[in-house]
């Protein structure tokens, strides 16, 4: 069974909320690992929402302390608070990851009408693209 991403991150976070980290507070990786099974997901969904909340400046990883530790960021606040994914991060690396490219207008859809060659099984001439 698969679990949303959304519902794995909001898991993380609440582990933050329970164990009162502030803002810029820390959490060891390993506390967050022994509380993980409280959860009673799996530990691979751990792993997945950790990369997207660290992805998401939600958190911040760590690893030049004596072990590795998760910096709770204002923007992983606010998503505590609010309860909800705040709005993705926009910029160059974002729109790179994620490029939307517009619908094409209707104009701008070609047809074809000529007609087609004696046994032709393709496409119809007629259809878009």
């Amino acid at each position: 069974m698969s679990v949303d991403e959304d519902v794995i991150e909001t898991a993380v976070l609440q582990i933050f909320a329970d164990r009162q980290v502030p803002v810029g507070g820390q959490l060891p990786l390993e506390t967050l690992r022994a509380d993980w099974p409280q959860t009673q997901l799996r530990r691979g969904d751990l792993t997945q929402a950790v990369r997207g909340l660290v992805f998401d400046g939600e958190l911040e990883l760590d690893e030049e302390s004596e072990g590795p530790v998760l910096i709770l960021t204002p923007r992983g606040h606010e998503r505590l608070r609010s309860g909800r994914r705040a709005e993705a991060p926009r910029g160059m690396l974002a729109a790179l990851l994620s490029p939307r490219k517009p619908a094409p207008a209707a104009s701008s859809l070609r047809r074809s009408e000529a007609p087609a060659p004696e046994g032709d099984y393709g496409r119809r001439k007629t259809d878009l693209f």
